[in-house]
């Protein structure tokens, strides 16, 4: 087959799903700094339907991913009592549901689809070539050549950067070392328990409202402190509803180098039940039963003037950190990945840097509005109105081919 040669920096959901829409035209190795199971833990993730759209479209399978649609955002107070509820059944309107999935079930499907073999995604095409413990260390975007960490080079037509929040190659492609992920003042603990544990946890009690699947009916659950503070703690179901997330977010009260450098780093269990000790004792006895906790300092990441040079490009949180308090970085770095689709069949390596321009055209000014909104929701008051009534704008994105019309003909994407 020809094609480009195709290098990717890392193997996160941007990188991944970049993997599967290049392989069908092109050479892909993927390099992975970590192993095969790198940040994979078993939190949950929620796929707009801009995103679904996307991975409906290259084979992604919910049922493989035992994803949860979703239905709506309520609103409960500490006690787990009704606030509000928000009804948001998408795909007559979107084209696709809102899906909550396990990060590392997620993660799962996305790799089957960079690497299965082509006959069984029904495409002509070799999968992606898989290079973990191999960190790049090193990057020239004009010649596309990367350095790895032995010291050693590798030299593709196109450099895919998807290194996450913590970029070691983002200057590179800047240009300058002022672009670095900042705190903002925000902590959040996430943890995922199953049924059966938070049954346990109970005893005597009932599964709460916002997770009794009769009365939950397929909600996102945002449960808000007493006191009027930013405390909050947000639930969803995972894994066919065998499971729920929950991820509970506060402001910052001790900053340490590991949860500011890590999303992944292990969070102490009783510290989390203390910080939110006065929440209804259902919700206590469920936070009882984690097994895993893992505490993120949530950052995000200045607009960045650039994400290309010459034949590399950024994609995902390496060019456009955020929150997930809008719920959409996560799709913001899938449709980078599909941004990609602009690289066809028969590209030619001295196409290839225009193409990537053309990409950033669309895709820098959408997520700087995506993150610019993100931001006003970091109060953590009104999360669930300015999610919907952001609803247009994130969801009805269609790919990269209808953004570039809307976009030329002076629309916003």
């Amino acid at each position: 087959m020809g094609g480009l040669r195709v290098i990717i920096v890392g193997s996160g959901l941007a990188g991944l799903t970049a993997a599967r829409i290049l392989r069908e035209n092109h050479h892909v190795t993927v390099y992975e700094r970590g192993g095969a199971t790198i940040a994979t833990g078993g939190q949950g993730i929620i796929i707009a339907p801009n995103g679904a759209k996307i991975l409906e479209s290259i084979g992604y399978d919910r049922e493989r991913a035992g994803a949860v649609p979703i239905y709506g955002i309520r609103i409960y107070d500490a006690n787990g009592n009704v606030k509000e509820d928000f009804a948001m059944d998408l795909k007559p309107r979107f084209g696709a549901d809102c899906l909550a999935q396990k990060r590392s079930d997620f993660r799962d499907e996305l790799m089957r689809l960079a690497t299965a073999p082509s006959a069984t995604l029904g495409i002509q095409s070799e999968p992606a070539k898989m290079v973990f413990n191999a960190a790049v260390t090193g990057l020239d975007p004009e010649e596309g050549v990367v350095t790895l960490s032995d010291g050693s080079t590798a030299t593709a037509d196109v450099v895919v950067v998807a290194d996450g929040v913590h970029s070691r190659l983002r200057n590179v492609v800047v240009g300058s070392d002022d672009y670095a992920a900042r705190k903002t003042g925000l902590t959040c603990y996430r943890i995922a328990v199953s049924v059966e544990d938070a049954e346990k946890a109970l005893g005597d009690l009932p599964l709460p409202h916002w997770w009794e699947p009769s009365t939950c009916q397929n909600r996102s659950s945002l449960l808000y402190g007493p006191d009027g503070s930013a405390r909050m703690v947000t639930a969803y179901p995972l894994r066919n509803q065998t499971y729920f997330n929950l991820s509970c977010i506060l402001r910052t009260q001790e900053s340490t180098k590991s949860t500011t450098e890590s999303w992944n780093v292990d969070g102490d269990r009783s510290k989390m039940m203390e910080e939110f000790g006065d929440f209804g004792e259902q919700l206590r006895r469920i936070l009882s039963a984690a097994t895993e906790v893992k505490v993120w300092e949530l950052q995000d990441l200045e607009a960045l003037p650039t994400w290309t040079r010459g034949r590399a490009m950024l994609i995902g949180d390496a060019a456009h950190a955020m929150t997930p308090m809008q719920g959409q970085g996560a799709n913001m770095s899938i449709e980078d990945a599909e941004s990609l689709r602009l690289l066809g069949p028969g590209t030619r390596r001295e196409e290839v840097q225009k193409i990537l321009e053309l990409a950033e055209s669309v895709r820098r000014p959408r997520t700087a509005q995506v993150l610019a909104e993100t931001r006003k929701s970091h109060s953590t008051v009104g999360v669930a109105e300015r999610a919907t009534r952001n609803l247009e704008f994130n969801c009805g994105y269609n790919g990269i081919h209808e953004a570039l019309k809307a976009h030329q003909g002076g629309l916003d994407v």
